[in-house]
């Protein structure tokens, strides 16, 4: 098989973190070094902290409070009313809108 400019035995070509033959399926890079779509997920991809699905390229999102969010996943903890670009309240790392931020437990 062909990739990156080199030629290789279908079985030489292989993930560097599972030693897996990548064969015919898609592949990152990653320092130079090829990996699998499932561990370049788990080890280099970005979890929305919202829905703990992966965010893609291409998809809207922001950090805050430390964390990845897809912008419709940045609510409040309480009222889901979304907070994208508007005054940021938290209480134990969860994003709250003003009305929750400041009521009674």
């Amino acid at each position: 098989m062909h990739a990156l400019k080199m030629t290789y035995h279908v079985q030489c070509f292989m993930c560097a973190a599972c030693k897996s033959p990548i064969r015919n399926q898609a592949f990152y890079m990653e320092e130079g070094e090829p990996y699998c779509e499932r561990d370049y997920e788990k080890m280099f991809g970005t979890k929305c902290h919202g829905c703990d699905f992966k965010i893609d390229a291409g998809d809207r999102f922001l950090e805050a409070l430390g964390y990845s969010w897809h912008d419709t996943c940045f609510v409040c903890a309480f009222c889901q009313i979304n907070l994208e670009g508007k005054t940021l309240y938290s209480k134990k790392d969860k994003p709250l809108c003003k009305g929750h931020a400041f009521a009674p437990v």
